[in-house]
């Protein structure tokens, strides 16, 4: 396969990738949104409301709060209180929290992502390994798995602060190497982007199609429930 046609048809499976996972975070959040409404409709109370969400996603949650403080601890970033349970805050809920002490924008974006770079690896470990099996109760693991993780893992706007900075400097810096006239040779991209880079991706977006799958299953089954 020609070095060109690799480095294209790797670049399609990553952009595919990249939509699958945008459109998981936009279905996560109308799926929130509508299993909320969904529980406020039985119970009438919104205390009841926030407790079952927290109840219904705190292994998510859970995963998420321990990227945060993991990658901190790793990048020798101070954390301070860890918080598994809901609070409530103008705008909305947040179901936790981890105290993160000043440092740079760099180590703080990273900290930021965290939670979806854990919950990627988690998702996809488990796509890989669990679906070839076929076992009822591995599915049933499995669903639960992608499900909880699928709708926890996405950064907060307080998980990225510092990333909009980070950008602009990296930005800066680009268009600075840019114009001092440095490119990058097409070989780069041939090296790092391997056909076994483009089968990896290639199966991460079939099986990232389960994830969506269930939320816009679950997201149809709750707003039928909710216009009756």
């Amino acid at each position: 396969m020609a070095g060109s046609l690799v480095v294209r048809i790797a670049m399609e499976f990553i952009l595919i990738f990249v939509v699958e996972l945008l459109l998981l975070f936009f279905v996560s959040r109308l799926l929130t949104r509508s299993l909320s409404s969904f529980f406020f409709r039985i119970s009438r109370s919104q205390n009841i409301t926030i407790q079952l969400i927290s109840f219904l996603f705190l292994p998510g949650v859970i995963i998420h709060e321990l990227a945060h403080l993991l990658t901190a601890a790793v990048l020798f970033v101070p954390v301070g209180e860890v918080e598994f349970l809901p609070q409530i805050q103008e705008g909305g809920v947040k179901l936790g929290s981890v105290s993160i002490g000043k440092t740079d924008p760099f180590r703080r974006a990273i900290i930021g992502f965290a939670p979806v770079i854990a919950g990627l690896s988690i998702m996809l470990g488990a796509l890989f390994y669990l679906v070839p099996s076929g076992d009822v109760l591995t599915s049933v693991g499995l669903f639960y798995i992608l499900f909880e993780v699928g709708n926890t893992m996405f950064s907060s706007k307080k998980d990225v602060e510092g990333t909009v900075e980070l950008f602009a400097v990296i930005g800066f810096f680009a268009a600075v190497v840019y114009i001092a006239g440095f490119r990058i040779d097409m070989s780069f991209f041939q090296k790092i982007l391997s056909l076994e880079l483009i089968s990896f991706f290639k199966k991460a977006d079939m099986f990232f199609l389960l994830p969506l799958c269930i939320d816009i299953i679950l997201l149809g089954i709750a707003r039928v429930v909710n216009k009756r």
